[in-house]
């Protein structure tokens, strides 16, 4: 049932990309590109070890979004790839309302056989039961404050993350806080301050990238990390 589930959403994705393939520019639900950062910290949490290309794709039409995001790190580790798929629906008022699925591919085993990865993590794209991890994501934004909560369910053991951030026109402050997997004893605790400075550059009137760095502190694990990102 949840193979059929998944080979369902695929092909209602691919559907979806060929009925809009005519759209021009100017009017495309589209969304692609990627960020190369030298660090993958998600939550506080180190990803990978690693610099990563993080590539992104999704179509929105009337505050529904679908799409994919990847992380792949340029060294190999255990938790260096990542694969998701995530919808959401935002109202006229602020507040969006999504899922996202965690995949941690596990070609990774016989590309390095060697890898310390878990057994969990070595079955299958769908296997679902072991190598998914699904969530529950709502956020309200207020002008230029924004608060969300997370709650994780398939195999996250329940573990919740809330954060809040407020954005100026360059820099964004956020903090955020978390349990079970986000913290060496399970506990609620703080586990993710920092501030982001970021720009766009222009480089043609059409095409223009953008920049970021951040400084990230985790106070529960005593880790601080200093990240440059590059948006194409």
């Amino acid at each position: 049932m949840k193979v059929s589930i998944f080979i369902f959403a695929f092909f209602l994705f691919f559907e979806t990309i060929v009925l809009h393939a005519q759209e021009t520019e100017k009017e495309s639900p589209f969304s692609f590109g990627a960020d190369l950062v030298s660090r993958y910290i998600f939550r506080g949490l180190d990803y990978g070890d690693s610099p990563a290309i993080q590539p992104g794709f999704s179509f929105s039409k009337n505050s529904f979004t679908i799409g994919a995001w990847g992380s792949y790190a340029f060294i190999a580790t255990p938790t260096g790839i990542e694969a998701d798929l995530y919808t959401s629906y935002e109202f006229d008022f602020g507040l969006t309302v999504g899922i996202t699925d965690y995949y941690f591919p596990s070609e990774r085993l016989k590309l390095f056989p060697d890898s310390t990865i878990a057994p969990e993590r070595s079955g299958t794209y769908f296997d679902y039961a072991n190598t998914h991890y699904d969530e529950l994501n709502i956020s309200q934004s207020i002008k230029n404050f924004s608060i969300s909560g997370n709650w994780g369910f398939h195999n996250m053991n329940n573990a919740v993350y809330f954060e809040a951030g407020y954005e100026f026109k360059w820099l964004q402050f956020f903090i955020g806080a978390g349990n079970k997997m986000y913290t060496s004893n399970g506990n609620f605790n703080v586990v993710n301050i920092g501030i982001t400075a970021s720009k766009e550059i222009n480089v043609t009137e059409k095409y223009a990238f953008g920049i970021s760095s951040s400084v990230i502190l985790n106070p529960e694990a005593e880790h601080i990390h200093l990240v440059f990102g590059l948006s194409l």
